[in-house]
C-alpha cells in the first residue's frame, strides 16, 4: 500500500509539472518530485526535513557532497543528483550565454560568475585575452576552502609565459559571501600586477564573484596602481 501511494503521489507531483511547469511547483513539491528519482524511502518527509534545514534547495544543491553523505537520510544517489543541478546550470549557462570578449568590468563579471555556479569552495581562475580583448585561454590556477584561496605568483608567471599573451585577467570567488575585496585580495592583486609587470604583461582587471553579484577591482578605484579606464579597450 505504501509503495502504491508513493507511486501516486509522484504522478500527481509530475502531472502538476506538466501542466504548469516548474514554477508551477511549491518550493518543497520541486524537492520532494527530485527525491522520487534518488531517495527511496518517503521523499515528501525528507523534503519537508531538509528544506527545514537548509531554507531552499538552491541552498541544499550547494551543501557539499560528502557533508550530504553523512546525513544517514540521504543516500549518495541523492547527494551526488542534488549537486548535479549547479554543475548543469553552470554549463548550460556557459554554452547559451557564452561571452567571447571581456571588454568592459560587466562582460568580465558575467563572464567568470558562470564560472562559479555550484563552486563550494573559493577557487582562483586565470584568463589570457588578445589585444582586442578576445578570449583565448582560461584556466582554474588554485581550489581553496569555503573562505580562503591561494596560489603562486609563479603560477601566475607561467601561465602568462605558456599563454603567449600580454593582457590577463584573475578571478575569485566568495561563496557565501559578499563580493568585496578583502585586505589580503588588495595585496594578492597588488602583488600578481608587479608579477605580470616583470613580463612586460597587463593585468585588466581581478573579478570577484559573491553570492549575489560581482566587483571588478579596476572599476573600483580602490587600487592606485590599477585605475579605472587605466587599460585601453578595457572600460
Amino acid at each position: 500500500m505504501a509503495d502504491k501511494n508513493k507511486k501516486l503521489r509522484r504522478e500527481q507531483l509530475l502531472e502538476k509539472y506538466h501542466n504548469n511547469g516548474f514554477d508551477g511547483l511549491t518550493e518543497h513539491e520541486r524537492l520532494e518530485l527530485l527525491l522520487t528519482y534518488a531517495q527511496a524511502d518517503e521523499p515528501a518527509v525528507l523534503a519537508a526535513e531538509l528544506l527545514g534545514e537548509y531554507g531552499s534547495v538552491n541552498a541544499l544543491a550547494d551543501a557539499d557532497t560528502t557533508l550530504l553523505m553523512k546525513d544517514n537520510r540521504v543516500n549518495e544517489q541523492t547527494a551526488v543528483l542534488l549537486r548535479l543541478i549547479p554543475c548543469i546550470s553552470c554549463s548550460l549557462y556557459s554554452e547559451r550565454f557564452a561571452i567571447k570578449t571581456l571588454n568592459s568590468s560587466k562582460a568580465a563579471i558575467d563572464y567568470f560568475a558562470s564560472h562559479f555556479i555550484g563552486a563550494v569552495g573559493e577557487k582562483l581562475i586565470m584568463t589570457a585575452v588578445s589585444s582586442r580583448f578576445r578570449i583565448c585561454v582560461t584556466k582554474v590556477l588554485a581550489f581553496g576552502t569555503a573562505s580562503r584561496v591561494s596560489s603562486s605568483y609563479r603560477d601566475i608567471a607561467e601561465f602568462a609565459i605558456k599563454s603567449d599573451c600580454d593582457i590577463f585577467f584573475i578571478a575569485h570567488n566568495h561563496p557565501h559571501g559578499e563580493a568585496k575585496p578583502s585586505d589580503s585580495d588588495m595585496m594578492f592583486t597588488r602583488n600578481a600586477l608587479k608579477a605580470l609587470s616583470t613580463l612586460g604583461a597587463v593585468l585588466a582587471d581581478h573579478i570577484i564573484i559573491g553570492a549575489e553579484g560581482g566587483f571588478s577591482i579596476r572599476s573600483s578605484g580602490l587600487l592606485p596602481e590599477m585605475k579605472p579606464n587605466g587599460v585601453k579597450g578595457y572600460k
